[in-house]
C-alpha cells in the first residue's frame, strides 16, 4: 500500500537555502526561478545581500508573490561572502543548510538528488553533500602538466578528482561517477551540510572579502571526522562571474598563498620542510608555467606579475610569521 503523500514529505529532510550576493540581481533572479521549477522545494530560502543599492532587496519583494517557497531578504555592510554565508544560516531552521551561489542555475531534480544522498546514509556519518557543476569538471592532467604537477603534490599515481593533495591543492570531482562518491572537500556553492554539524564549524572570520580556499578550510576540517560526498544526479551550471571582478591580482595571489598554507599547516597537519619547498614550487613555478604555455597577451602578462608579486609576498609574511616567537609552527596570523 503506497504511503500517504503527507507521511512522505514528513520523513524528507527539510532544506533551507542561503544565497551570498552582492549587486548582481539579474543573475540571482535566474537562480530563484530554477529554484522554483523544482520537484522537491527547500522549506525556506535566505538571501544575504550587500549591495549599496536596493536592486536586490526590490528584486525579492516583486517575487514573494511568485515563487512557491519562503524567501527572506537580509542586508548586510559585511562585503565578504563567506561571513554572508555564515548569517544567512544562523536564520536557517531546517534540517539542511544548502549553500548557492547568486549565478547558479538549477538543473531538474537538484533538491531532490541532494536530499536522496543524505537519506541514504543510516549511519549519519555523511556531513554534506555537493552536486556537480556541469561546466566546471574534473580533466586528468596529462604529460607534462601532470609530471609537473606530481613534483609538487608528491604523487604521480591515481586520479586527482575531488581530492586534496600535497600542499593543500584541491581538485573539482569527476562528472563520470555513478550516483554519488565520496570526496575530501567541497566547494562553497551547490553544497548541503546538516545544519548542527555546518553550526559547529562555520566559515571562520579570517576569511573575509574575497577569501580564496574558504570552502577548503571548512569541508576539511568538517571531513577529519565526517564524510563528504558528490553526487552527478544533482547538477547546475555556474556562471562564475566572480572571476570577471578581480582588479587587485597582487591581493588575490597573495590570499592564495596565506590561505593554502593555512589549511595545509593546520587543517592537515603539513609542516616540514618538504610540504613548504611543494607550496612554493605550486604557488610559483607551476602556476606561472600553466598560465605561459596557456598564452599570455599583454594584459594577460600584468596580471601574471601582479599575482606572482602577491604570492611572493604572501611568502615573505609566511617566513616572517614563523620565524616569529609569538607564532607557533605551522602557524600563520592572517
Amino acid at each position: 500500500m503506497a504511503r500517504p503523500e503527507s507521511l512522505h514529505r514528513a520523513e524528507r529532510l527539510t532544506i533551507g537555502v542561503v544565497i551570498a550576493t552582492r549587486g548582481r540581481s539579474r543573475p540571482l533572479r535566474d537562480c530563484l526561478l530554477s529554484m522554483d521549477s523544482q520537484d522537491v522545494l527547500p522549506e525556506e530560502t535566505v538571501v544575504v545581500d550587500s549591495s549599496a543599492d536596493f536592486e536586490t532587496r526590490d528584486l525579492i519583494a516583486g517575487l514573494r508573490g511568485v515563487l512557491r517557497f519562503e524567501c527572506e531578504y537580509i542586508h548586510t555592510t559585511v562585503a565578504s561572502a563567506a561571513q554572508q554565508r555564515n548569517l544567512g544560516a544562523e536564520s536557517v531552521k531546517s534540517d539542511l543548510i544548502l549553500f548557492l551561489d547568486d549565478d547558479v542555475v538549477l538543473e531538474p531534480g537538484f533538491f531532490a538528488a541532494i536530499s536522496d544522498v543524505f537519506h541514504s546514509d543510516v549511519s549519519g556519518r555523511v556531513a554534506g553533500v555537493s552536486g556537480t557543476i556541469t561546466n566546471q569538471v574534473y580533466s586528468d592532467p596529462k604529460g607534462l602538466n601532470r609530471f609537473l604537477l606530481g613534483l609538487c603534490l608528491g604523487t604521480f599515481r591515481g586520479s586527482y578528482a575531488g581530492r586534496i593533495l600535497g600542499p593543500a591543492v584541491n581538485f573539482l570531482p569527476a562528472d563520470g561517477a555513478v550516483g554519488a562518491q565520496e570526496v575530501d572537500w567541497l566547494p562553497s556553492t551547490c553544497t548541503a551540510f546538516r545544519r548542527d554539524i555546518f553550526l559547529a564549524y562555520r566559515f571562520e572570520r579570517t576569511f573575509q572579502g574575497y577569501s580564496f580556499a574558504e570552502d577548503v578550510h571548512l569541508s576539511t576540517r568538517i571531513a577529519r571526522k565526517y564524510r563528504l560526498m558528490n553526487t552527478t544526479r544533482a547538477r547546475v551550471f555556474h556562471a562564475d562571474l566572480g572571476k570577471d571582478t578581480h582588479r587587485d591580482w597582487a591581493a588575490l595571489g597573495e590570499s592564495q598563498v596565506k590561505n593554502r598554507h593555512l589549511i595545509m599547516t593546520t587543517v592537515l597537519g603539513k609542516t616540514g620542510l618538504t610540504d613548504h619547498f611543494r607550496l612554493f614550487a605550486y604557488e610559483i613555478l607551476y602556476t606561472a608555467c600553466t598560465l605561459v604555455v596557456a598564452g599570455l597577451g599583454k594584459r594577460s602578462r600584468r596580471k601574471l606579475t601582479e599575482l606572482m608579486r602577491g604570492k611572493l609576498r604572501g611568502f615573505m609574511k609566511i617566513w616572517t610569521a614563523t620565524g616569529s616567537a609569538s607564532t607557533t609552527p605551522g602557524e600563520v596570523r592572517l
